[in-house]
């Protein structure tokens, strides 16, 4: 047995010696084709500098291989080297000004350089030689949409798709332009809390109306709500306008006669993007239930985009009596193709008066309700359909201590359905 199991080992050891030889061979033994399937085997597992020094040998034999030099530009662009991606395939241009892979992809490196108008120059000059190029032609329309020129692009997304009607990327490049031109969109919203204890089920609408500016956006809404048998209205309004690039900012204010509101509602934040796809915001907001009860709220968040995912963490700190109350939320979202799309998870503790939630007999917050404690978690979902519709709806659970018996808990059940539609 002991005799066996030894030439099995020295079997086994003999055959990975062979493997790995082989496997490990001096790839300069090559020939120039087989060693440049060998070369984009590795600069496709990522091992690109690898790969480069691969192809530069090619070169080195063969200078004239044209797709070697090629898929060479295209390992520095993928690795933010522009510079050496251009020299490359304008050497191959220099020898074969109509060569089609060549200015393919030197309208990808401008793309990717975010050289927008030279990336034009150069898809314009491509389309001279190849005028029905699925592929230039809907890089021509990208580059146009970037340089905020839809109707010329919309053009040019038509001409794609009367010779490839099926064309996925022109199709949906195409919806987003038209998405683009739709100036409003208008939407209602119903909101229902059920308590599993002393009050009655918290009835919520709005119906609300936003445009698209020049210099941002605005939305008027109106809100309506039955809680502990009384009604009340609240019509408000935001602002999104843009600041600088990257740099935007969020205003609101809302008016009410009713104690289900504040009577003033004041909101101010900027947002601002970061490197590393981190988005960070600071804020305030105000609160003013009448002569005996001010609020101010300080706030702010810290989003994070990740591929399809989108994850923000926000704290509210009110200061007050009879101690500063702090809450947070995190919201966790996965969009599929694209912002209008997705499904999300929420979750956090503590409680904020600006909270539409507000729990006392009144409808109004008593001294010391900002320092209760809550927990809550939902998920919520959204979708577009056909005819520019946005259908959104969200489930969630609330454990909420009681204002006027702290101590003791309500579970509260939200559910909240919306529509929404673009024109």
């Amino acid at each position: 047995m002991t005799s066996l199991l030894r030439h099995y080992s020295i079997a086994f050891l003999l055959i990975t010696s062979i493997l790995t030889t082989v496997h490990g061979q001096d790839w300069k033994t090559l020939g120039v084709d087989e060693l440049f399937q060998r070369a984009r085997e590795t600069a496709f597992a990522g091992k690109r500098e690898e790969a480069r020094a691969m192809l530069l040998t090619i070169l080195e034999r063969n200078p004239d291989y044209t797709d070697v030099r090629i898929f060479l530009a295209r390992t520095y662009a993928w690795d933010g080297m522009r510079a050496q991606a251009r020299k490359e395939l304008q050497t191959v241009l220099a020898h074969s000004p109509q060569h089609e892979d060549a200015l393919n992809a030197l309208v990808d490196v401008e793309m990717w350089d975010d050289q927008f108008a030279y990336g034009l120059t150069v898809v314009n000059m491509a389309l001279s030689y190849y005028p029905n190029s699925e592929d230039l032609l809907y890089k021509k329309a990208s580059i146009l949409n970037s340089l905020n020129r839809p109707d010329e692009a919309a053009v040019v997304l038509n001409q794609l798709l009367t010779i490839n009607p099926s064309h996925e990327k022109g199709i949906a490049l195409l919806d987003e332009l038209r998405k683009a031109r739709m100036k409003y969109t208008a939407g209602v919203s119903y909101d229902l809390d059920l308590f599993s204890r002393t009050f009655s089920p918290a009835h919520s609408l709005a119906a609300q109306l936003a445009r698209a500016n020049q210099w941002g956006s605005s939305i008027i809404r109106l809100n309506y709500a039955h809680r502990f048998s009384s009604n009340g209205f609240q019509p408000e309004i935001d602002l999104y306008p843009r600041i600088a690039d990257g740099i935007y900012a969020y205003l609101n204010y809302g008016y009410s006669e009713s104690d289900l509101f504040p009577q003033h509602r004041i909101g101010a934040e900027v947002f601002s993007k970061l490197p590393a796809s981190l988005e960070a915001s600071a804020g305030i907001r105000y609160l003013y239930f009448g002569s005996t009860s001010k609020v101010t709220i300080y706030t702010g968040s810290l989003g994070w985009y990740y591929k399809s995912y989108w994850f923000s963490l926000r704290p509210y700190i009110t200061p007050g009596e009879p101690g500063t109350s702090f809450s947070t939320n995190l919201t966790v979202r996965r969009y599929f193709k694209d912002a209008d799309n997705y499904i999300g998870l929420t979750g956090g503790y503590g409680f904020s008066p600006d909270d539409r939630r507000i729990q006392s007999a009144a409808g109004l917050s008593t001294d010391g309700i900002y320092i209760l404690k809550s927990q809550r978690l939902g998920v919520a979902w959204q979708k577009t359909f056909k005819r520019n519709f946005i259908l959104n709806t969200s489930l969630g659970a609330v454990h909420q201590e009681l204002s006027f018996d702290q101590g003791q808990y309500v579970w509260i059940t939200n559910i909240v359905v919306g529509i929404r539609k673009r024109f």
